[in-house]
């Protein structure tokens, strides 16, 4: 031991000072690291709190605007079933169709005849009926092509409404 004790000796005094100098830097080296972590730490965490309720708030907006966005198109959607439903019925309640004088005698218009009553379909009047399956035929694609139309509004209803819409 002593002759550890002897070696010690050999080492000048000045370089125990700044052993013990590098120690104490090395010492507030750490404890600074730590001190600096922990406050990084804290901050990061109140970062995420932050974004978890921006996140939070956001999504209720989204709610908020996807609940609008669905009475929206409820709404939009009620005013087509009703305008579709009042075509179809337009439809059923209609007279048989007729061709025009014009297409029966080939082109060329016939004298106009007024012998029966107007709307029978027992009458003789300028014309005749179209067979029941080309009646139906055409009734169908009227109601396709109302069906188009009543689509179109609606999309033009929401896009006005959404303010789509060039001004």
């Amino acid at each position: 031991m002593i002759a550890v004790l002897g070696m010690l000796r050999i080492v000048p005094s000045w370089c125990y000072w700044i052993l013990a100098l590098v120690a104490l830097c090395l010492g507030c080296e750490i404890h600074g690291a730590g001190r600096v972590q922990a406050k990084w730490d804290a901050q990061v965490k109140l970062q995420a709190a932050a974004a978890e309720a921006a996140l939070e708030l956001r999504r209720e907006q989204n709610r908020a605007i996807g609940a609008e966005q669905a009475l929206k198109s409820a709404q939009i959607q009620k005013g087509y079933d009703d305008e579709m439903a009042k075509v179809r019925a337009d439809l059923r309640n209609s007279e048989r169709l007729r061709l025009g004088a014009a297409w029966c005698n080939g082109g060329a218009p016939g004298p106009a005849q007024a012998s029966g009553a107007v709307g029978s379909d027992g009458a003789s009047t300028a014309g005749r009926l179209l067979p029941p399956e080309l009646e139906s035929a055409v009734r169908a694609l009227i109601g396709q092509a109302e069906e188009a139309a009543a689509t179109a509004r609606a999309a033009q209803a929401f896009i006005r409404e959404n303010g789509m819409a060039p001004p």
